[in-house]
């Protein structure tokens, strides 16, 4: 990947950082790669600060701490549709979304948001109104207490 991928592709720093999210969690999936190799090699690439990098570290700890009741987060959010059919982008941004929801996130509507413009830009034509779809379903299931 060239230089600052994410920082000349999204105007926001919120929204690299949700970007970086979904590429752990796809490299994660794919090779298992751990937190710290991640974090060195995205933290130059995309000249992150401490605090940035410390943030990113958080989000991937809360995912890595929490994954197997994220899975049965994504299966309950589902409907017709099995986690592994998933394409693995998509399922990627929807875990992020959701784990940055559990930890904590304040403004839903733009977790939402920019996770559904991450996979307009680097997924499949119908992704993003997918993803942003069962973003919506979980942020309802949320709302209603049920966990």
């Amino acid at each position: 990947m060239a230089d600052r991928v994410y920082k000349k592709v999204f105007k926001t720093p919120e929204e690299v950082l949700r970007s970086l999210l979904v590429e752990y969690l796809y490299r994660y999936e794919s090779n298992e790669e751990s937190p710290e190799d991640f974090l060195e090699d995205v933290r130059e690439r995309e000249d992150l600060s401490t605090e940035e990098v410390e943030r990113l570290k958080k989000l991937i700890d809360f995912y890595l701490a929490n994954e197997d009741a994220l899975y049965t987060h994504l299966s309950d959010t589902l409907v017709g549709w099995r986690p592994e059919r998933l394409l693995a982008l998509d399922r990627a941004a929807i875990l992020a979304g959701m784990t940055e929801m559990l930890a904590g996130g304040e403004d839903l509507d733009r977790i939402i948001y920019d996770y559904g413009t991450f996979a307009k830009r680097f997924s499949a034509e119908k992704s993003p109104s997918f993803v942003m779809g069962v973003l919506k379903s979980f942020k309802k299931r949320l709302e209603g207490g049920k966990k």
